[in-house]
């Protein structure tokens, strides 16, 4: 693991813990990190039994250092979020949806391998979609320049993580210049 990469992961650790149950791995893999994240959201009548409707929304972030990423590291992510994620994934009446993420940090890549990602996909619904679905989305972040490569449901997760991989560098690089 290189300084930079350990620095992003301590700071996307830092920015979703606000909002997400954070529970550090180390298992000899490239999987740092499993974040979880759950909503709940409802409307009711006069008292909570009068429930007119209710909406749960889940996401589990997985935060992998991949170093050198090629075509089957990348494979091995896919099935490795899938595996651990789809037994998470209970779908009812009141569930919206469900994210399986993968957040990839690398130093370089083969673009074979940022081909394979971006054509990754895997999405379920769940009774027509009236017991939600779920969906599975993976971003790469290239940590030599800031540059990031998503799957097609990933887009938006690519724009925020964008936003806060560029503050994090840019912190860094701003308290390396104090220090010097």
């Amino acid at each position: 693991m290189s300084q930079r990469s350990e620095k992003v992961l301590e700071g996307l650790k830092r920015a979703y813990a606000a909002y997400y149950d954070i529970e550090e791995l180390d298992d000899g893999t490239a999987l740092k990190a499993l974040c979880a994240y759950h909503n709940r959201d409802s409307q009711y009548v006069l008292v909570k039994k009068a429930e007119l409707w209710a909406a749960e929304e889940h996401e589990y972030l997985y935060l992998w250092d991949a170093g050198q990423l090629d075509a089957g590291l990348t494979d091995a992510i896919f099935q490795r979020t899938l595996a651990d994620g789809l037994p998470r994934v209970r779908p009812h009446a009141q569930h919206m949806y469900t994210y399986l993420t993968a957040v990839v940090l690398y130093d370089s890549a083969q673009p074979d391998a940022l081909a394979q990602l971006k054509r990754l996909k895997k999405r379920r619904e769940f009774k027509l979609s009236l017991h939600g679905w779920m969906e599975f989305r993976i971003a790469a972040v290239d940590l030599s320049n800031g540059e990031i490569t998503t799957n097609r449901a990933g887009k938006a997760l690519g724009k925020d993580l964008k936003r806060m991989v560029g503050r994090i560098i840019s912190a860094n690089q701003i308290g390396e210049e104090k220090t010097q």
